[in-house]
């Protein structure tokens, strides 16, 4: 009876020491990344269009419908150049589409002064979904 007590101790204990060490419970497995880091969304501009450019790291996603440009209270159109959309069921929104890996779009730019800003939202698989995001353009 003794070894089976002291045998279940060291088996508690080393389980304690793993963790600690972060052998089993890595906390890699449960960062979230900034959303800066998680959508790293890129400007450029070409022929008097504003290229946005996100690079969706992996097993991370944005909401199709949540992304919009505003030019002072107005909401201005954009066209989808490139981006990997797909149909997805979602515990808040029900069905809807999101983008994963890459999304590209352009839109007319501002004129100088004129207050313009992009709105996006998106979410990581492991559950975790960021607040709108905006973000002034030139």
């Amino acid at each position: 009876m003794k070894q089976l007590i002291f045998i279940f101790f060291i088996f508690i204990s080393s389980l304690g020491i793993l963790a600690d060490k972060s052998f089993i419970f890595s906390e890699k497995n449960n960062e979230i990344l900034p959303a800066e880091e998680a959508f790293g969304l890129n400007f450029s501009k070409k022929d008097g269009n504003i290229i946005a450019l996100w690079d969706i790291k992996e097993d991370y996603y944005l909401y199709l419908n949540s992304i919009s440009i505003k030019q002072e209270e107005n909401e201005i159109a954009f066209k989808s150049l490139e981006g990997n959309i797909l149909e997805h069921e979602d515990e808040f929104f029900g069905k809807t589409k999101i983008i994963k890996n890459l999304y590209k779009i352009s839109f007319k730019a501002p004129q100088s002064g004129t207050k313009t800003k992009l709105f996006y939202q998106g979410c990581s698989e492991k559950g975790f979904c960021y607040p709108v995001q905006s973000i002034n353009i030139y």
